[in-house]
């Protein structure tokens, strides 16, 4: 059973690679943007280079194998206060069940009060957007080798306009020794939202934990972008306070330098993030954990 599963994911994760090669000749139009908006503060601490580094309820999101590092039950959520009004809320629960591990989340955006205007450019009033997005996650070890996929329902409201869809996210982690470990996720896999795809993306990361020292780089490829690269570190004091910073190249909006704090006590752990979006604001993400 396990080695039918291994080879679906290998076979998924190559066929997801010819594809992504395809793409790259030329950026195309997708929908749901909010799946670009990364969940959990200390990955945005991080500049987002968590796809080797995934460990905890946002795995589901930056690549399900992390979830077999989850070995009690773990509750995650975050707060992400992001630019021009629009709120970002995500919640999930980990487990260790079926042999393997189990995750269950939702991931919500609202868009806040947007001004409605005719064809004629006269105001019409106010109107709301929102997306939603529920998903369940599986993973287990071949060997020492993790592998995990996350699959979800997805829901993209415009006053009275909703869309649905399905899609899912495969990862693996592969370490290398203690001290370095490497990690490879297809997120966004699923049929279009209407007439527009999903923002498929390719994530290749690699980390190194050297005590409490911590350094992680990932190479993303998107379908409708070009190549981009995450930068970031992670420093514990005393297993108590941990300082974070990142970097994030050749973004059209959220380039550039992150921070961010994180606080344990205890099985439960408090994090922060700030991340700033040059003209249009800063951001601010809080994400709380804990375990049970």
């Amino acid at each position: 059973m396990r080695k039918a599963l291994w080879s679906a994911v290998i076979i998924g994760i190559l066929i997801l690679t010819f594809n992504l090669v395809c793409y790259a000749n030329g950026p195309g139009t997708t929908t749901a943007s909010f799946l670009k908006i990364g969940v959990g503060a200390r990955p945005a601490a991080m500049g987002e280079a968590f796809t080797a580094l995934a460990d905890d309820g946002t795995s589901l999101y930056w690549n399900p194998a992390g979830l077999t590092q989850i070995k009690q039950r773990e509750l995650s959520a975050t707060y992400n206060l992001w630019f021009q009004e629009i709120r970002q809320g995500y919640l999930s629960f980990g487990f260790p069940s079926l042999g393997g591990t189990v995750g269950l989340g939702a991931n919500y955006v609202d868009m806040g009060d947007i001004e409605g205007r005719d064809e004629e450019g006269n105001p019409t009033g106010d109107f709301g957007a929102s997306d939603t997005h529920l998903f369940a996650g599986y993973a287990d070890k071949f060997k020492n080798i993790s592998w995990g996929i996350t699959v979800g329902w997805l829901e993209d409201k415009i006053e009275k306009d909703t869309k649905t869809t399905f899609l899912a996210n495969i990862g693996l982690l592969y370490p290398l020794g203690e001290r370095f470990i490497l990690g490879v996720v297809a997120q966004n896999i699923g049929s279009k939202l209407g007439s527009d795809p999903l923002p498929l993306t390719f994530k290749v990361g690699a980390a190194s934990k050297l005590k409490a020292l911590t350094f992680a780089l990932d190479i993303a490829k998107p379908q409708d972008n070009e190549i981009y690269y995450c930068l970031g570190a992670e420093w514990w004091l005393g297993n108590v306070l941990a300082l974070r910073v990142g970097y994030k190249t050749n973004q059209d909006i959220g380039q550039g330098l992150t921070a961010g704090l994180g606080y344990k006590f205890g099985r439960i752990c408090l994090d922060y993030a700030y991340v700033p979006y040059g003209d249009l604001g800063d951001t601010h993400r809080i994400s709380l954990e804990m375990k049970f």
